[in-house]
């Protein structure tokens, strides 16, 4: 389902990123605590102006304008950036295909950036634990090469970001020797496809 320029459907944004004969190797969304993370604030803001309220009908403040006031700062300043949060972890994914890296961003119903970086332009891969590692998350770094800014693009709460790595590091070696590059593939040495994490 589609909502302004924000698109419900995976799928839908998939087929719109693959080309003919280019096959999907890996999808994977980012990890349910990055709401709870980007969220935090937010929640702690509520917690606020929850005990002001409180306060201010305690001390004789009439009800009707408290509620009012609070619950529009709170709609207006808060309810917008939990919004974004969650629509950022529920839509957002990375899809990598035999061609290149999709990188799905949509933070909110008004604002949606599909970024493919083509296999040919990513100098390395780097995974990174976040947390001590605890929760089973962690940063992916891409690093790309000098043409293209040579600017590193990183992204936090990446389940399992070091398996993610690895097979995006193994597409991207497949690609240059056997795609791009002039090395025959080994007989039956095609990317596995479709793994979702």
């Amino acid at each position: 389902m589609r909502i302004l320029a924000l698109e419900t459907d995976a799928e839908k944004i998939k087929q719109q990123c693959l080309s003919e004969g280019e096959k999907e190797v890996l999808m994977t969304y980012y990890h349910a605590l990055s709401f709870f993370f980007a969220s935090l604030r937010e929640i702690l803001f509520t917690i606020i102006i929850f005990i002001v309220g409180i306060s201010l009908w305690y001390i004789g403040a009439p009800v009707l304008w408290v509620l009012g006031g609070l619950t529009a700062v709170w709609f207006f300043f808060i309810f917008f950036n939990i919004l974004k949060a969650w629509i950022d972890w529920r839509y957002d994914f990375i899809l990598v295909t035999t061609d290149k890296l999709v990188l799905v961003d949509q933070t909110s119903i008004i604002h949606q950036k599909v970024n493919p970086i083509h296999l040919e332009n990513i100098g390395s891969i780097a995974a990174e634990t976040q947390y001590w590692n605890i929760f089973g998350f962690g940063k992916i770094v891409i690093n790309l090469k000098e043409g293209e800014g040579g600017q590193a693009i990183t992204l936090h709460f990446v389940p399992d970001a070091s398996a993610v790595a690895s097979k995006i590091s193994q597409t991207v070696t497949y690609y240059q020797r056997y795609v791009d590059g002039s090395q025959v593939p080994p007989q039956g040495g095609e990317l596995s496809g479709g793994q979702n994490l």
